[in-house]
């Protein structure tokens, strides 16, 4: 099985060298040969032979390469070595992973052209620098911030806040590369969809401060905003059936109705927008960078201080004032109160028609959380725009929960 496999890998390597590179080059047989040979070396288990094979596999590889003074790159010679070690790789526990990591080999070496004109043509110098931003702000600040909760109330948390930071830079930098290769319009749209998913806090946050950086464009990120904030009801039903079916059932009408109004206020947004540029060109891509990462330091302080508000007044409170406390801890998290309100209800600590009552109310605080942090960090008409949307799935939402009471 070991050596059909690696038989096969050196067959696809070898096809495609030979294929775009031409008379001249290693081809097909070659390759076949380089894979045949790390599996015989693997078969074998001879680190004495495996280290001597491929160190004269690699002085051959060179004296090609020295020959042929036309060539610039050595990707050929690359692949050559990537089918050995491939070939290997077959005999080893791992082999389910050599035909997977060939195939995408394959498709690399075939990807050349793409792969050039996007990085040469579509992505700018700024665009590859604020990406290293992005990528060092999760993968170097976060791991090295302290774990736990500190403070008056246990209210900070260095990793909480900052994985907030992560969220609206994410949004951002998602956002940027939609709008210009989709065009403002549907870029925005789905960043909104996706960001919704993810966090709908995070998404308000990030859409607010793409509306001041491109105020022409306000009506487009108001729009995102809102259906942003429209997913948050589906997503939350979800957990609740998951955890606690009874009390998704409680709240499915009302949820619902809030999710229809919101999507179909979403998409009426925007309309009366000439336009969108062609994607090729979007006007608010070019003239803005995909990562900033002070205005989601601001936010992430603005999350800290709701944090400690939220902390602070819920312990002053306590757990008995279940509309109070849901209120409350929803200004900042409504899944973790939803799951909190599970427990009580299944519990029999709180009936399942108050449990329901407490969810709406947690909603309603986080849009007035959200509101403001609309105001805060957008334009007046982001703001204005974003409170209609939200006062229209309220209403929605209020509707289908006093309807089927009677009041």
């Amino acid at each position: 099985m070991a050596v059909a496999e690696s038989l096969l890998i050196g067959f696809l390597i070898g096809t495609q060298r030979e294929v775009s590179q031409g008379e001249g080059h290693p081809g097909v047989r070659d390759f076949l040969l380089i894979a045949l040979v790390g599996t015989i070396c693997g078969l074998v288990d001879s680190p004495w032979l495996t280290a001597s094979a491929l160190a004269s596999m690699t002085a051959l590889l060179c004296v090609f390469y020295m020959r042929e003074r036309e060539r610039n790159g050595i990707t050929t010679e690359l692949a050559a070595v990537t089918a050995y070690a491939l070939g290997y790789l077959t005999t080893t526990p791992l082999s389910r992973l050599a035909m997977g990591a060939a195939i995408v080999v394959v498709v690399l070496l075939e990807a050349k052209r793409w792969l050039h004109g996007f990085i040469r043509e579509t992505i700018t110098e700024k665009e590859f620098d604020d990406t290293l931003w992005f990528l060092a702000i999760i993968f170097v600040i976060f791991p090295l911030l302290p774990e736990g909760r500190f403070g008056p109330y246990q209210f900070l948390s260095p990793r909480e806040i900052w994985t907030f930071v992560i969220l609206v830079s994410s949004i951002s930098y998602v956002g940027y590369f939609l709008e210009k290769f989709l065009g403002a319009q549907r870029g925005l749209r789905l960043a909104g969809i996706a960001g919704g998913l993810a966090s709908t806090t995070a998404a308000t946050a990030s859409f607010a401060r793409g509306s001041r950086e491109d105020p022409e464009d306000a009506a487009l990120y108001s729009q995102a905003a809102v259906l942003a904030n429209s997913m948050q009801f589906p997503r939350l039903l979800l957990i609740l059936w998951l955890v606690y079916p009874a009390l998704a059932v409680a709240v499915v009408w009302p949820l619902a109705g809030m999710t229809a109004a919101g999507l179909a206020t979403g998409f009426l947004m925007g309309r009366s927008r000439p336009a969108p540029v062609p994607p090729a060109a979007p006007a608010a891509a070019a003239s803005s960078n995909p990562f900033r990462l002070l205005p989601s330091l601001k936010f992430g302080a603005l999350f800290g201080a709701i944090l400690f508000a939220s902390k602070a007044a819920s312990a002053e409170f306590g757990s008995a004032a279940v509309y109070w406390t849901s209120t409350l801890g929803g200004s900042l998290d409504v899944d973790a109160v939803a799951m909190s309100l599970t427990d009580l209800v299944r519990g029999g600590t709180v009936t399942r028609e108050a449990g329901a009552l407490a969810v709406l109310l947690t909603l309603a605080a986080n849009a007035v959380i959200k509101t403001g942090i609309a105001i805060y960090g957008g334009t007046p008409s982001y703001a204005r725009s974003v409170a209609a949307g939200f006062g229209v799935m309220a209403a929605a939402g209020a509707v289908f929960w006093l309807l089927p009471r009677g009041l």
